[in-house]
């Protein structure tokens, strides 16, 4: 019984001896194609950046080069310890793998594939602001599941490539002209056409308001009181302020010459921008 299990053990033994020069082999090719996967992603990544300014499609390019290498070298490997018909397979069976393996992971080939759609389509780079399913901030990466930006209030969110694909998207950053507007209401029998020109007038006070597209005094309503909406543009690439302070600006200086004028404000509503959620806090220091 002992010479038996003594014999056992030696033949494992001599197994793993013939076996070990393939593992040793083995080992330095996958760390050899480990060393390659990132060095020629990084090239790639750096060329990319270089030709088309476009740090987000770069990342991803890059990061599909060092996948399909390293996949290359994983098939090697297997040829190297001698499971060939292992490997094959694997590819020859990719068919079938396939729709087993879509059923299982749904989920994350939809957003492997909505990360490839939006690498070539381009609707944002990094650094720009956007608004997409309720998040607004700044795009900062994207990998092969998640696009992921950083808020406002200094969260970073990570949203699957699938929800950006299938939802709304705004770029903030494409168009840099902001179009604003407030409400003040006074009383009925305040003259209406000077109180407009003196908010005219008073807007024209604030560097940051640009004059094309011109700013709008106009008459909302007439009812107890009059409502007067003013609107105005920023550009954002531009202002160098937080858009909070402007705002604030410009209400008090309305607020102000009115008074001075003898218009007295009744109401004034929140400044917010037309038909966009964007917060205040965008400026040209996100872009």
């Amino acid at each position: 019984m002992e010479i038996e299990i003594l014999t056992y053990f030696e033949n494992i033994w001599k197994d793993f001896a013939k076996f070990l020069p393939k593992l040793i082999i083995a080992f330095f090719i996958i760390l050899f194609f480990l060393f390659i996967a990132s060095k020629t992603a990084r090239l790639v990544r750096k060329r990319l950046q270089l030709r088309t300014s476009d740090d987000l499609l770069a990342e991803f390019i890059g990061k599909i080069t060092k996948l399909f290498l390293f996949i290359f070298g994983f098939i090697i490997v297997m040829e190297v310890l001698g499971f060939a018909s292992l490997a094959g397979g694997l590819i020859t069976g990719a068919g079938v793998s396939a729709v087993i393996l879509g059923f299982a992971f749904k989920n994350i080939g939809e957003n492997f594939l909505s990360g490839l759609l939006l690498a070539f389509n381009r609707p944002f780079k990094v650094g720009d602001v956007i608004h997409t399913e309720g998040y607004t901030g700044t795009i900062t990466s994207m990998d092969f599941r998640t696009t992921n930006i950083k808020t406002m209030d200094g969260q970073y969110v990570f949203i699957p490539n699938s929800m950006i694909i299938n939802n709304p998207l705004s770029n903030y950053t494409f168009e840099s002209k902001r179009r604003f507007d407030f409400t003040i209401q006074f009383d009925y029998t305040n003259d209406i056409d000077k109180a407009k020109i003196v908010i005219y007038n008073s807007l024209q006070k604030i560097n940051e308001v640009i004059t094309d597209p011109k700013p709008l005094v106009i008459v909302d309503q007439l009812t107890t009181s009059t409502s007067v909406k003013i609107y105005y543009w920023l550009d954002t690439h531009v202002v160098e302020r937080n858009l909070m302070e402007i705002k604030s600006e410009v209400i008090e200086v309305s607020r102000k010459d009115l008074n001075d004028a003898g218009i007295f404000i009744t109401d004034v509503t929140q400044i917010k921008i037309m038909n966009e959620n964007i917060p205040f806090e965008i400026n040209s220091k996100l872009n």
